[in-house]
């Protein structure tokens, strides 16, 4: 091992030999010297096993001494470049690759353990989380909690043991507050602190005051940046603690929490009011909820009070408290509360998702589709639609819908070994044929758009299969707001037709750089007509 250590690796440089003056060894890369006075160049110690002498003359190991030898007055020496062999003929020795080979794959684990033991340096002066107490650093927290798993030996006191332990040390679940301090105080000082900016038009100076007038992001991310709740029974951000909502059957329907109260939005004297038959069975008699200001939110969450620790009770907040997960911290800018829209929604973002879901449901792609089984036992639920409601083929007798109805229940509850039952889902409005699919496939593979406008529209079509995949958000834009109203032109019904083009130029025109006021109010009033269609 020392031989294959020194091979490889050579011995430390400058090392000098203190013993006695007769027999010394002046070691760089191997140098030796016998007790004779010979000078011996020993570079590849495993090249000749016979070679055990190393005062003989050997053609590969041996260089002969001589007055020019490189002998310092010290008694040092310096190797000759041109004594002994080649480095040619060193990589042609079969015991110098086997061992070059070992000692690679030796540096590489060397290599990693090194980066492991770097990473621990810097863990061991790096703080858990920023605004964490100086002494939790990665390192120190990871060693406690690897004692606590030893002590306990992992039982359940040794696991709520550690979660009690992350919950003093870590930030609060969902608490983006903490991480957007930062920002608020920048925001702060941009406004706080003017800039003084010429006026070219009044020629003199101002002072100038920057503000963040809107954030854009999707609807979850609105969630988290605004500390209102968007899922549940109260995700509409409009309506609040005023949203209508109704909790569709678990099996066999969607298990949906579905948010009805979309007709409130329409004009008092609209028919649709009193079409019960077509909505949720009951008239709507209600206006669109009222707009609550920035003001009395503000005023509202003033007194905003965080979750207490889990295990410790809380008196019941106001029913419009309900709505908020927590206070953000940009309600501390002094200009926010007077903001009309302080959060804006990824135009983009929403523009995929109804594209994807538009597409899906008019090829009838099961991961994509929101007509099913579970969609139309939803309309069965509710108690409307009663042409679409799914049935098994060939049941037309009604005696036996008891019998139906139990052996749905027996075979829900076998679980894996369920009876698969086929539901039959009479073809709807929007409900496309083969011959329609095809020219819709026809008209869409056939679409050239300039360089650099959009992705080629035929690499994401499998008309085989008649599926879709693989469109990116600029894709879906193009394809709504330009091609689809082309596509569709020509198949469907007409009131589907109209629908349909009414919501793509819905996306069109929200997704321009300039909207003029009239016509946002008259696609405002659209769009809610388009809904409920």
């Amino acid at each position: 091992m020392v031989r294959d250590h020194l091979l490889m690796r050579g011995f430390m440089d400058g090392y000098r030999w203190e013993g006695d003056e007769d027999d010394y060894e002046f070691v760089h890369g191997i140098s030796t010297r016998n007790k004779e006075g010979g000078d011996q160049d020993v570079e590849d110690l495993g090249h000749d096993q016979d070679v055990e002498d190393p005062g003989d003359d050997h053609d590969h190991n041996v260089g002969d001494p001589g007055p020019d030898d490189g002998e310092d007055q010290d008694g040092g020496h310096h190797e000759d470049e041109d004594d002994g062999p080649s480095s040619m003929d060193w990589v042609q020795d079969p015991y110098l690759q086997e061992l070059l080979l070992k000692q690679t794959s030796n540096a590489r684990a060397a290599a990693r353990e090194k980066a492991k033991m770097d990473q621990l340096e810097v863990d061991a002066v790096t703080p858990l989380y920023e605004g964490c107490r100086p002494e939790d650093t990665r390192l120190k927290v990871t060693l406690m909690a690897l004692e606590m798993k030893v002590k306990h030996k992992m039982t359940d006191t040794s696991f709520n043991d550690n979660m009690s332990f992350w919950q003093e040390r870590l930030p609060k679940g969902n608490d983006i507050n903490l991480y957007m301090g930062l920002l608020k105080e920048e925001l702060a000082t941009l406004w706080d602190t003017p800039a003084n900016t010429w006026d070219a038009a009044a020629e003199e100076y101002f002072p100038m005051r920057a503000a963040l007038l809107t954030t854009v992001h999707d609807f979850l991310g609105y969630g988290y940046v605004a500390g209102q709740v968007v899922h549940g029974f109260n995700a509409c951000v409009r309506c609040m603690d005023d949203t209508t909502y109704r909790q569709l059957d678990r099996d066999p329907g969607s298990s949906k929490t579905v948010f009805m109260g979309h007709r409130r939005w329409l004009r008092d004297e609209d028919p649709w009011r009193k079409r019960k038959d077509l909505f949720d069975g009951e008239d709507e008699p209600r206006r669109r909820p009222r707009t609550r200001s920035g003001e009395k939110i503000d005023e509202l969450l003033k007194n905003w009070k965080e979750c207490p620790p889990p295990g410790k009770k809380r008196k019941a907040p106001e029913p419009l408290l309900k709505v908020w997960k927590t206070r953000s911290v940009f309600w501390d800018l002094p200009y926010w509360k007077i903001l009309r829209v302080p959060h804006s929604l990824d135009v983009m973002h929403i523009t995929k998702n109804v594209c994807e879901s538009l597409l899906g449901t008019l090829l009838n792609m099961p991961e994509k589709t929101k007509d099913g089984p579970k969609a139309r036992y939803d309309l069965q639920s509710i108690g409307i639609r009663e042409e679409l409601h799914a049935g098994r083929p060939n049941d037309d007798d009604d005696d036996n819908d008891d019998d139906d109805e139990a052996e749905d229940t027996q075979s829900r509850r076998k679980g894996k070994n369920a009876k698969k039952i086929e539901y039959y889902c009479p073809p709807a409005c929007f409900t496309l044929s083969q011959k329609e699919i095809e020219q819709f496939f026809d008209c869409l593979l056939g679409v050239k758009l300039p360089y650099g406008y959009a992705g080629k529209i035929s690499r994401y079509l499998d008309k085989a299969k008649q599926r879709f995949s693989g469109m990116k958000s600029h894709d879906c834009h193009v394809l709504m707001t330009q091609i689809l109203p082309v596509a569709i032109r020509g198949i469907m019904d007409a009131h589907v037709r109209e629908t349909l083009f009414g919501l793509c130029n819905f996306f069109d025109v929200i997704s321009r750089k300039s909207v003029g006021v009239r016509q946002l109010r008259r696609l405002q009033e659209e769009i809610v007509v388009i809904l409920c269609a």
